[in-house]
């Protein structure tokens, strides 16, 4: 009777430990030996024996190929028990990133302009893989693909709004040439002291001074004597005979900038010519029609006008 009271008494504890008294953890420790391990990642078992996809791209994180502990903090009992739960990361981003990217967070905060998603919670990861990536600088996708992934869409930023980006190059029959190479041939990626996050200086509006600096970006691919001499034979195709009519549109007391005429990413015209540009609260017309040799254009600040190179 004894020794069958003693058998229920022990049942409960020899069906939760084994017959044998051992767990299924390694090196025989009992579960309980882990339940205050917060502060570190335990060396057995280790997180690649589940986790080793994380670091079999290409290109891989130092700290994450160095030791996990470097960013996480793990309660073993909790994350093998209930997946995600137990693991944590050692700070929030992005201030755990910039324990080592000290130099790049100096650079950011002396910059006017930041990128939108640096400022989002998570803002590194959203764009960089933490572990391992296929692709250069750690990025999540391929460059161009990674920026349309945000810019399908309309996006606002304070008092600025971004177009879709994404729909406005599939449905253009002209695409910027730069823009086909990727978007950080014009922009930086994390914060500038240009507009719009650009690399080079690009004024803001319909009207600018006609003064070379203020339009620096364009003098990248393109040439300034488009703004700066007023008769030409070779600068541009935009003449009439050897009169240079972006000299006449950029230059006096209404000097135009390029968005007056063009759209810089993409349009369904010929020379990315906008079919309309907003302009206060209107949406000017330019009712352009390219000829073979020159073209004419209807728009809502001058009557048609012919030009023939």
């Amino acid at each position: 009777m004894e020794k069958s009271l003693m058998f229920l008494v022990l049942l409960p504890f020899m069906l939760l430990f084994g017959f044998s008294g051992q767990n299924n953890f390694k090196n025989n420790k009992m579960a309980s030996d882990y339940s205050n391990d917060f502060q570190k990642v335990p060396e057995d078992p280790t997180c690649t024996d589940c986790h080793s996809d994380l670091l079999e791209s290409k290109i891989t994180h130092a700290p994450a190929t160095e030791s996990c502990k470097n960013c996480h903090t793990v309660n073993l009992i909790e994350h093998t028990k209930n997946g995600a739960r137990g693991l944590n990361l050692t700070r929030k981003v992005p201030e755990l990133c910039y324990g080592c990217h000290k130099e790049f967070k100096t650079e950011l905060d002396a910059l006017p302009n930041l990128h939108q998603a640096v400022k989002n919670e998570n803002s590194c990861i959203i764009c960089h893989s933490p572990h391992s990536s296929d692709n250069k600088k750690l990025l999540q996708y391929e460059q161009k693909q990674l920026c349309l992934s945000c810019h399908d869409k309309e996006v606002t930023a304070t008092s600025q709004k971004a177009v879709n980006i994404k729909r406005l190059l599939a449905n253009s029959k002209v695409i910027h040439p730069p823009v086909e190479k990727g978007c950080i041939v014009c922009h930086q990626p994390h914060g500038s002291s240009n507009n719009y996050l650009l690399i080079s200086s690009f004024p803001k509006g319909n009207y600018a001074s006609p003064v070379k600096d203020t339009f620096a970006l364009c003098w990248e691919c393109h040439d300034s004597d488009l703004l700066e001499l007023e008769k030409t034979d070779a600068s541009t195709n935009f003449r009439d005979g050897e009169r240079n009519l972006h000299y006449v549109h950029m230059n006096g007391k209404k000097a135009r900038t390029c968005v007056m005429c063009h759209n810089v990413h993409a349009s369904a015209n010929e020379h990315l010519i906008e079919d309309k540009v907003q302009f206060g609260e209107w949406n000017l017309p330019i009712r352009y029609v390219p000829s073979l040799n020159g073209g004419s254009c209807f728009p809502g600040c001058h009557n048609e006008k012919t030009y023939t190179r």
